[in-house]
């Protein structure tokens, strides 16, 4: 195969580690313990095809984030080796990455199968098997260890070896990660129906890293081909430089395992990006990091949202009262209706800040996206009864997305978890004839539904709306404890006209 240098010498010691290893568990009986797990009833039993489903949902704004659990590397000699893989673990999965990576190599990386076990005791993100697999033993061991993908690299491996390995793996419901470092090896993997694909920025026989292969092999990629960029990957700018290449998936080990703070470094990895569009009418606009900020009042978060404008002079005056975001109804039969092109002329002349909103009512994924391009709006607000498919395409082009459920009707609040790839849940009681809260004081108690019924661990940021006005804010803040409010009639002399006075008393209160 030709293979030279570091990968040279790491295969020699790879087929010795293999060959003990199955003289003290033989083929049979480890091919065993991997079957014995596909059964459902089994404590080793893990849902099939976890880490592609984890890798399927990175955007921009909710990157996919594989963090390393790595102790040392040839490159760099050790990093950690007293690294506990279990509290890492339960780290990483408590900061929002979409799986982890588990070396156990143990010659260069210190790792072992012991790590992976102890990762899979504390976690339910899929795990990684990170080694230099060139068995269908090592396939086998994995899956018995608990692991729910493994890492086949193009260049230890021939073609049909590679998609003898592939097909394996999915046989024991795991999706591999194919890993390649040029153009020509990504058409080995595409022989070898490869759907996540890695692309390794360091050269395996030179450890050479150069951040340009990503970019230079990705435009090759093909639709339902994932790529993944792994190695030199230190900050948000080299996550945010992977992302203009559409790239959307990344594996990040030394500086997560370097870093201080390990929940706030991944979270600011996960988080880059955030409306994010690649050839699109929205501009990239880092100010909409606010959606992932904090907003602290009194102890608590608050974004402030000021809904339902129809003028330039209004609009101006809100984000001068210190609005997050503003909003324009785009439901024609809303008394404070106001047309694209109009929003478009006022959205010119705002901040580059302020997170322009349009609200819509049960319309189509082309209706939206025309109105988009006309507006030049930065987020839509979802009010009828979208579904989280569409929900998720229009995050995926890079719109913040707030989708409306409620207290009094469908879409209810039970239904929060299918709204994952929401930036935001917006919730309100939903009486009355038209959509919205139609300035009705409901119980925001109940708001709480919404993040009860969460089931997954990803943080789900709140909204309230609806009958709530400058007297009654502290109440609903206490009550609800919200991530952001959304106001419109409570701060209005008529529909569609807002009292200024009011609105500066609204923020002025929270803020």
């Amino acid at each position: 195969m030709g293979i030279s240098g570091f990968l040279r010498e790491v295969t020699a010691l790879k087929k010795m580690d293999v060959a003990e290893s199955e003289r003290i568990v033989p083929l049979t009986q480890i091919r065993k313990e991997a079957e014995e797990s596909l059964n459902i009833k089994s404590p080793l039993y893990r849902k099939p095809f976890l880490f592609l489903d984890a890798l399927q949902k990175g955007r921009a704004g909710s990157v996919g984030i594989i963090a390393e659990i790595k102790k040392a590397s040839p490159s760099k000699g050790d990093i950690k080796i007293d690294l506990d893989p279990a509290k890492y673990a339960d780290e990483y999965t408590k900061a929002g990455a979409c799986a982890i990576s588990v070396l156990t190599e143990k010659h260069y990386f210190k790792g072992s199968l012991d790590d992976l076990k102890a990762v899979r005791e504390i976690t339910s993100l899929p795990i990684l098997r990170k080694d230099f697999t060139l068995s269908s033993y090592q396939i086998y061991e994995a899956k018995a260890a608990g692991a729910d993908s493994i890492l086949l690299i193009v260049a230890m491996l021939s073609k049909e070896q590679l998609r003898d390995y592939v097909a394996l793996a999915r046989d024991l419901k795991m999706e591999p990660l194919v890993e390649i470092n040029s153009e020509w090896e990504l058409d080995k993997a595409v022989y070898a129906n490869a759907r996540t694909i890695g692309i390794n920025n360091r050269n395996l026989e030179t450890l050479e890293v150069d951040l340009n292969v990503s970019k230079r092999v990705v435009p090759f990629f093909t639709e339902g081909q994932i790529p993944v960029e792994a190695s030199g990957i230190s900050s948000s700018d080299d996550i945010q430089k992977g992302i203009d290449s559409k790239i959307f998936n990344f594996l990040v080990g030394e500086s997560i395992v370097r870093a201080e703070n390990t929940k706030e470094f991944i979270q600011s990895l996960v988080k880059t990006g955030i409306g994010y569009k690649s050839n699109h009418p929205i501009k990239s606009n880092n100010s909409l990091h606010c959606f992932s900020e904090d907003r602290v009042v009194n102890g608590k978060k608050l974004f402030v949202k000021i809904c339902g404008l129809t003028t330039l002079e209004d609009a101006l005056a809100c984000v001068k009262a210190g609005a997050d975001a503003i909003g324009f109804i785009f439901y024609p039969k809303s008394p404070r209706y106001i047309s694209p092109d109009a929003v478009g002329e006022i959205t010119k002349k705002l901040p580059e800040h302020i997170i322009t909103t349009g609200v819509f009512v049960d319309e189509d994924y082309k209706t939206i996206m025309r109105v988009v391009k006309a507006s030049s709006i930065k987020a839509v607000q979802l009010h009828g009864n979208e579904t989280p498919e569409l929900v998720r395409q229009l995050a995926d082009d890079g719109l913040i997305v707030i989708k409306a459920l409620f207290a009094g009707k469908d879409p209810h609040l039970s239904k929060a978890h299918l709204y994952d790839d929401a930036h935001a849940i917006l919730v309100e009681y939903g009486k009355g004839v038209l959509p919205g809260g139609n300035g009705e004081i409901w119980n925001w108690e109940l708001a709480t539904e919404a993040s009860n019924t969460n089931n997954n661990k990803k943080e789900l940021r709140i909204i309230i709306a609806g009958g709530i006005n400058p007297e009654n804010i502290e109440k609903a803040i206490d009550t609800a404890n919200p991530w952001g409010v959304d106001l419109s009639s409570g701060v209005e002399f008529s529909p569609g006209k807002k009292d200024i006075e009011k609105v500066k008393k609204f923020i002025s209160q929270i803020k």
